[in-house]
C-alpha cells in the first residue's frame, strides 16, 4: 500500500484525495470570488464635484453616488483605485481596472483602449469649457481661438491638436493657475470650473461650453456580464429622478 509522508505522519490515500479535491475547488472558486469586486478606476488627485476622496477616507461625488445606486442590487463590492489618469488608462487595458466612470464614449481613444471597452448607456452630460484670466489679451470665446496658443490641461485628458499643451496634474491646479495669472488659459468640465471659482474664491471667466458629450461608465470587456443589468439600473434612476437628486446634491447648494 502505497503511503506519502509529511513531517513524520503518513497521508492515507483519502485524506489525500480530500486535500487535493479542497485545493482543486479553491482554485476554481477564486475566480468566482473576484468577480463579486468592481474595481474601480479613481483619477488622483480627484475630480470634485464629480469623484474625490475626503480626508477621512471616504470616496464622494455625483460619479460613486451614480455608481453605487446602479450596482446597489448586484451583489458587488466596490474597490475605488486611486491612479493618475494616464496609469488608470494603462491598467485598464491590462484588466486591472474593471470600470471608469463619465467617461464620453464618442472621443477617438487609443486602438487598445477602444478594443478593450464597453460602454453602458448614458447618465449624463459633461460641458468641456474654456477658463481664462480676465485680463487676456487675445479672445478665447471658442476653441477656434487657442489655435497655437499654450493651454493647461490636465495630464492624459483629450484636447485638439492645433494646441500646444501644458500638462498638470489636476483641475484644481489649473483653476489656481489661472486665476494667479500663471496660466493664460485652461481647459477642463465647467462642473469643476463652477465648483472650484466658488469654494476657493478664485477669479477667472468661464467660456460657454465649446463642447459637450454624453457621458456613461467604461466597462471592461470581461465584465461585459453587467452590461445589460447596468443599462437597466441607469433608466430606472432617470426614470425615477434619482440622477437629478444626486446632481443637485453636489451643484444646488444650501
Amino acid at each position: 500500500m502505497l503511503n506519502l509522508f509529511f513531517q513524520g505522519k503518513s497521508l492515507s490515500k483519502s485524506k489525500l484525495f480530500k486535500g487535493f479535491f479542497l485545493a482543486s475547488l479553491l482554485c476554481v472558486m477564486a475566480p468566482a470570488i473576484a468577480q463579486n469586486i468592481l474595481r474601480v478606476g479613481m483619477p488622483m488627485p480627484g475630480q470634485p464635484p464629480f469623484l474625490w476622496q475626503t480626508e477621512q477616507g471616504q470616496v464622494t461625488g455625483i460619479y460613486a453616488d451614480t455608481l453605487r445606486e446602479v450596482v446597489q442590487d448586484l451583489a458587488l463590492k466596490l474597490e475605488f483605485i486611486p491612479l493618475s489618469q494616464a496609469r488608470l488608462a494603462r491598467l485598464f487595458v491590462a484588466g486591472e481596472i474593471d470600470i471608469e466612470i463619465g467617461v464620453p464614449s464618442n472621443i477617438q481613444e487609443s486602438r487598445l483602449l477602444a478594443e478593450t471597452s464597453i460602454f453602458t448607456r448614458s447618465f449624463g452630460i459633461a460641458n468641456e469649457v474654456i477658463i481664462y484670466n480676465a485680463d487676456l489679451s487675445f479672445p478665447a470665446f471658442i476653441l477656434k481661438d487657442l489655435k497655437d496658443k499654450t493651454v493647461a490641461t490636465v495630464r492624459g485628458a483629450v484636447a485638439p491638436e492645433y494646441v500646444i499643451k501644458e500638462n498638470f496634474a489636476s483641475a484644481l491646479q489649473i483653476a489656481k493657475r489661472v486665476d494667479r495669472g500663471w496660466s493664460q488659459v485652461g481647459l477642463m468640465r465647467e462642473a469643476p470650473a463652477l465648483h472650484y471659482k466658488a469654494s476657493n474664491n478664485l477669479n477667472y471667466q468661464i467660456s460657454l461650453p465649446y463642447e459637450s458629450n454624453l457621458i456613461s461608465f467604461r466597462l471592461h470587456k470581461s465584465r461585459s456580464e453587467l452590461l445589460r443589468k447596468m443599462d437597466l439600473n441607469i433608466e430606472k434612476l432617470e426614470l425615477s429622478g434619482g440622477l437629478e437628486d444626486i446632481i443637485c446634491k453636489y451643484l444646488c447648494g444650501n
